[in-house]
Formats: C-alpha cells, sequence, structure tokens
C-alpha cells in the first residue's frame, strides 16, 4: 500500500493513562500527513485520554514547524451573540496582536476556511442559530485557520442525527485531501460510518493492547469488542 505523505508524529512506546491507573503501555502509533484515522473502543476504554496525550505532543519534522495539534473537544457551547465568522477569529486570538486584530493572511485563511467547509454563506450569522452539524464544521475551520498539522477530535458525530453525522465524516475525509494536508484523527462509536472514511484504524482493544492497521480495518476494529462474534455491529 503507497504510504501518505510525511509523518508528523511517530510515537513509540508510549503510555496512556491517569495519575493513579496505566490505561494501555507500549503504544506505537505513526500519524501522517493527509491521513484520516479513526480511533475506537468500548466506553471507558481512555479515547479522550489518548486525544489529550496526543494534543500535548510536539511534531519531530520539518512538516509540523509554525503548525499546531489541535483538539476539538465533544461539545462546544454555542454562545449567542458572535457570529461564525466571529467565533473563528476568537479562536485565532493567540495569534492577533495587543489590539487584537489578525494579520491580513489570517483573515484571508479565514475566508479560505469557510470556503474550505462550505460555510460562505454561514459567515455572519450568529452561532446559536446554526445546526449542529453546521457548527461542528465551523469548529474544524477554526483549526483549519490555526494552520493546525493534526486535528483531533472527540467524538464530533455525538449530538447528530445521520445525515449532519454521516456529513461531518465526509467533511473530515475532504479536508485531508486539501492543499493544507491535516492529518486528521477522530473518536466514534459510529465504526460503520466512520470506516467508511479512514484510512487507518486506531482501536483501544478489550485485551489491553492498541492496535494500528492501514489494511484489516474491520477486524482491527473488532478487538474493541470482548465478544468477537460482532459482524452486524460493524
Amino acid at each position: 500500500m503507497t504510504q501518505k505523505g510525511n509523518i508528523l508524529l511517530d510515537i513509540k512506546g508510549m503510555t496512556i493513562g491517569h495519575r493513579d491507573r496505566t490505561l494501555y503501555s507500549g503504544v506505537d502509533i505513526e500519524i501522517r500527513e493527509s491521513e484520516c484515522i479513526m480511533l475506537c473502543g468500548a466506553n471507558g476504554s481512555g479515547k479522550t485520554t489518548l486525544l489529550k496525550a496526543l494534543a500535548g505532543m510536539k511534531g519531530e519534522g520539518a512538516e509540523m514547524k509554525g503548525k499546531e495539534i489541535i483538539m476539538i473537544p465533544t461539545r462546544i457551547p454555542k454562545v449567542e451573540g458572535f457570529t461564525l465568522r466571529e467565533f473563528i477569529r476568537i479562536s485565532c486570538f493567540s495569534q492577533s496582536d495587543f489590539a487584537g486584530r489578525l494579520s491580513p493572511e489570517q483573515e484571508s485563511r479565514i475566508d479560505q476556511a469557510l470556503e474550505t467547509l462550505g460555510l460562505q454563506h454561514l459567515a455572519q450569522q450568529d452561532i446559536s442559530t446554526l445546526s449542529d452539524g453546521e457548527f461542528q464544521k465551523g469548529s474544524i475551520a477554526a483549526a483549519l485557520v490555526r494552520k493546525a498539522a493534526i486535528i483531533l477530535l472527540d467524538e464530533p458525530t455525538a449530538f447528530l442525527d445521520a445525515e449532519n453525522r454521516i456529513n461531518v465524516l465526509k467533511t473530515l475525509k475532504h479536508l485531508c485531501s486539501t492543499p493544507e494536508k491535516p492529518a486528521v484523527i477522530f473518536s466514534t462509536h459510529d465504526l460503520h460510518d466512520g470506516l467508511a472514511v479512514c484510512d487507518k484504524v486506531v482501536a483501544l482493544g478489550s485485551d489491553g493492547i492498541v492496535r494500528t492497521s492501514k489494511t484489516d480495518l474491520k477486524e482491527t476494529v473488532k478487538t474493541i469488542f470482548k465478544d468477537k462474534q460482532n459482524d452486524n455491529q460493524i
């Protein structure tokens, strides 16, 4: 199988857990440009913990210079009084000047991100009036504007209906093919829909082993279940 782009992160032997409890050890994960990676596991298996660990990593390759690893949480409040464009601008505050102004390049990147995600027509709409699917895509646009090399999403389809769930997952897949070539890692319980868009699976196995695969995706997903007779689930 042809490899994707340059390696952004090459993790070897990582330990994942909480202060008083180790969940997994000896974890190896390679993340390349343009990869769409599905993270799966049972409830409480440590998906969010793994994403937070990845969010604290720094890239080792030249492709990460000037870029970020950004994590988008499960639920961001849709606070009334901010347009979608203003919401995206606020997310870039750390890159603004002393007066809170963004550079012309940053403003242009906002326009490009809105266009990439098909949100231009919603740019001046109050975020409190957006659907959950539209707002989720707006949150992804904010990560794109900040030149995220790796975008982490914790259950991005958790509160969406079937149509918006599929739409958001297709958006993640499309994002990986844009000129910025970000890698996207999303956790999900929507295994069937996730398998339809991902290039790689990271599975938190019921046996305490973290497995990654680019080829035997469905078989790797099955390792998250204690009962392996689960073809009807995926």
